[in-house]
């Protein structure tokens, strides 16, 4: 991952995540790195990166972009450079530990298009739509009601299947494999975050994040047992296992669905709207949490959102809008 530093009597005041493949910076509210002076042009300059590295192009600004003292159109960029947008100074620097924890590809979606029949009408929910998800990251798939950000999430969870292109799990083609294989996949490398919780309500919290737990052939009781005891500390609530989910809160009970997902020990969650059905704080507190959980666990987490503090706290936000990725 790269960032972008902005310097200020020779101290940084801004440390911006570039988590687009395409960063405005200008005075203008849309641009990602904002510069609130009147020299600065409304949108100045881009940062984009491509298969061949990061780039800092002039988007014909007046006042001009100067990379290493020297005026600029379009230059690449390498970890620490200094760049002047006059009159501030920034600086360009590749996170060398997020780079290698990259270096993994854990989901691959290739040329993926989705159609759905409705009666006599053809819905597309997906068209073409193609990204990489890297081991570790905390990414989103933003965009409003009916853009297909739940339709790519539920296909690469093995709920759903495409109607063209192609999945990798871990390298493997989804498409490929058989229904058994397929539940097998979703037991041991998926984990499952729901808006609407889905717990059983006739299990106590303890039976809950047990039960998937009790479809592993490989987990006997004692390991079940530790596991159960673990998840439910890490998420907070070691004293409430004995409850069922009409006796815990809204955020309770996405807990409980955090530590159910974490008890199988996947290598990726899927969360589907995570915090709509909770309020500002307890949503905030449960984002909080799954990005502790991604940074101590190493666990890659796939959002579906609209919610601005997940896009605001994801290492790299994908837009979809009528079925397509927004450039």
């Amino acid at each position: 991952m790269a960032r972008i530093l902005i310097w200020q009597n020779q101290q940084v005041v801004q440390n911006i995540r570039l988590y687009r493949s395409s960063s405005l910076i200008g005075r203008a509210n849309e641009c990602e790195i904002h510069l609130d002076e009147k020299s600065v042009s409304r949108r100045h300059a881009r940062v984009t990166l491509d298969e061949e590295g990061y780039f800092l192009e002039d988007l014909g600004s007046q006042g001009g972009v100067y990379l290493n003292k020297t005026r600029i159109q379009r230059e690449p960029l390498q970890d620490g450079d200094l760049f002047a947008i006059p009159p501030y100074l920034l600086q360009f620097v590749i996170d060398v530990e997020a780079e290698a924890k990259s270096a993994q590809r854990v989901v691959e979606v290739r040329e993926v298009s989705k159609r759905y029949t409705l009666g006599e009408q053809i819905v597309t929910a997906l068209s073409n739509v193609s990204i990489v998800v890297f081991e570790g990251e905390f990414l989103a798939l933003a965009g409003p009601s009916g853009s297909g950000k739940s339709t790519l999430l539920n296909m690469i969870g093995c709920i759903d299947s495409p109607t063209e292109g192609s999945i990798l799990i871990q390298g493997q083609d989804i498409s490929a494999r058989s229904a058994d294989d397929l539940a097998d996949l979703r037991l041991h490398t998926l984990g499952f975050v729901f808006q609407t919780f889905n717990l059983l309500p006739v299990l106590s919290a303890w039976e809950n994040v047990e039960y998937p737990l009790m479809q592993k052939r490989d987990v006997n009781k004692v390991e079940s047992r530790q596991r159960v005891e673990h998840a439910l500390k890490v998420v907070g609530l070691e004293r409430f296992g004995g409850h069922r989910p009409n006796e815990l809160s809204g955020g309770q009970r996405q807990r409980v669905a955090i530590a159910r997902a974490l008890a199988t020990k996947p290598k990726i969650i899927l969360a589907d709207e995570p915090t709509a059905n909770l309020d500002r704080k307890t949503g905030g507190e449960i984002l909080a949490l799954m990005r502790e959980l991604n940074q101590q666990e190493g666990v890659t987490f796939i959002f579906s959102t609209h919610d601005p503090r997940v896009m605001e706290m994801a290492d790299r936000v994908i837009e979809l809008s009528d079925g397509q990725i927004v450039e």
